[in-house]
């Protein structure tokens, strides 16, 4: 465009000299001869007739550079439209980013408070769990005291400082008043009955004494008041005779042992302690 308005410029430049120049030369020749003058006319309507086309030439580059900036324009309107929407695009693309980023950073935080519920949960489990075998195992524990504490099972004691004790026309339960050793507190003093505290096997013995002079001396052990042992002996010399025995028993919680004199029976016992029952805790079941 810019090399065609250079071009125009060049052509006005030398029609304008060319006509400066007819001019002179019609001056200082307008006493040339008609032929001549014939022929300048003639030059002249040439010079006119190249100046008319170059000006609709020159109008026609106008209309030329009119459509083209038009046209320029437009595609400049174009590419700024598209360049907008791209920059619209971009940023709901950006936007959209950003959202998408932020809905990751809350499923992130979501996922991770999940694991950490999750976690605690199984840690809270674990921790019940251990507090209930730590419950279970203390209550164990404490049960294996107890036992323990009852399984320290053992006592002895004498019949009385009274000498004879007599049945009568009854049996009569013997009690062992004169307690030598209550460990685990069994056996009662006063009843003469020993009371199981703990499920196990135990051994009792006993001894008894009786200065005969001729009469019958007899024992008796029971067991919840079933007769297990009868024992009996008679005078045969005039002299203090015993009786001794035990037996070993399985018994459960509550279970009761003791001793009986059938009726019309008598046994002997001083401060000396002749006539003596002990029994004792073998080990629980």
């Amino acid at each position: 465009m810019r090399a065609a308005i250079s071009l125009l410029v060049l052509l006005f430049s030398m029609c304008g000299a060319q006509t400066r120049s007819t001019q002179t030369e019609v001056q200082t020749e307008s006493q040339s001869t008609g032929a001549a003058a014939a022929a300048e006319v003639s030059t002249r309507l040439d010079v006119s007739a190249e100046l008319r086309e170059l000006r609709d030439m020159v109008v026609e580059l106008r209309v030329l550079l009119t459509l083209t900036q038009n046209e320029l324009r437009d595609i400049k309107e174009e590419i700024k439209t598209k360049v907008e929407a791209l920059e619209r695009g971009l940023v709901a693309s950006e936007t959209k980013v950003e959202a998408q980023e932020a809905e990751l950073t809350a499923v992130k935080a979501r996922l991770a408070a999940s694991e950490a519920e999750v976690e605690n949960a199984a840690q809270e489990a674990e921790l019940t769990a251990v507090k209930t075998r730590l419950a279970a195992t203390e209550t164990e524990v404490d049960n294996l005291k107890k036992i323990t504490e009852k399984s320290k099972v053992a006592f002895s004691a004498g019949l009385t400082d009274s000498g004879y004790i007599e049945s009568g026309n009854n049996e009569l339960n013997l009690v062992f008043s004169k307690v030598i050793t209550n460990v685990g507190q069994a056996y009662n003093s006063r009843s003469g009955f020993f009371t199981a505290p703990v499920r196990g096997v135990y051994y009792f013995r006993f001894t008894v004494r009786d200065n005969l002079e001729s009469r019958y001396m007899a024992i008796q052990m029971f067991k919840n008041g079933q007769q297990l042992m009868f024992l009996w002996d008679t005078d045969t010399d005039g002299y203090a005779n015993y009786l001794s025995s035990g037996l070993t028993l399985q018994l459960e919680v509550g279970d009761e042992v003791n001793l009986r004199i059938p009726a019309d029976y008598r046994l002997y016992d001083n401060s000396s302690n002749y006539s003596t029952f002990s029994g004792f805790l073998l080990f629980p079941l």
